[in-house]
């Protein structure tokens, strides 16, 4: 759920507490936490500010594309919500969490057995890494877009936009293309001194 939501279990289970909520763990569950994480730890909302303004923003009937919140009494003030952008990056991170994450199961965990594979196999999925840096991540966002990208996993039909945007949203980007199965991993380039380069 933390890679669904692009947070922390900390932070989930902080939040859950505080806001007395059971955690729902599935797509809609992890949309309705992951709006909550933004709006209060991106935009600096007060967490119960944040599921109040997701409850009216994700429970509306007809979804439009936008939509429009006066933050202040006249409305001079206000807070736009792309939902295209906010399912694609939440179509994306479901995808991520699939791929990527593992259930957690309960008691301590066990210790692995160290195994010798008995035959090599090719990998069925290919793994793209890549710097963060636009140079780097508008044409593979462009040529990804190109091979027809949709997140692994996720039902079709559902919104994504495969663009630089989402590569910086979501490091870890499990993708289904014409070309086959595609990772993307965001790296961090390291210099000389051992420091992120510049």
């Amino acid at each position: 759920m933390a890679i669904a939501t692009r947070s922390t279990r900390t932070w989930l289970n902080n939040a859950r507490r505080l806001l007395a909520r059971r955690m729902h763990r599935t797509p809609n569950g992890a949309r309705w936490w992951g709006m909550v994480r933004m709006l209060s730890h991106e935009l600096g909302l007060p967490l119960k500010s944040a599921a109040r303004v997701a409850d009216l923003v994700l429970h509306t009937s007809p979804a439009p594309h936008r939509v429009r919140l006066a933050a202040t009494s006249d409305g001079a003030i206000a807070l736009r919500i792309d939902f295209e952008r906010f399912h694609s990056t939440a179509n994306a991170s479901l995808a991520a969490a699939y791929a990527f994450g593992q259930p957690r199961a309960r008691g301590r965990p066990r210790k692995p057995r160290r195994r010798r594979p008995l035959i090599d196999v090719f990998p069925s999925v290919w793994e793209i890494r890549v710097e963060r840096k636009p140079t780097k991540l508008e044409p593979l966002g462009q040529q990804l877009r190109d091979w027809g990208a949709y997140p692994r996993g996720i039902e079709p039909g559902l919104p994504f936009i495969m663009d630089a945007a989402t590569l910086r949203a979501v490091p870890h980007l499990a993708l289904t293309t014409s070309k086959g199965d595609i990772d993307v991993l965001l790296v961090e380039v390291l210099d000389a001194n051992g420091g992120r380069g510049t």
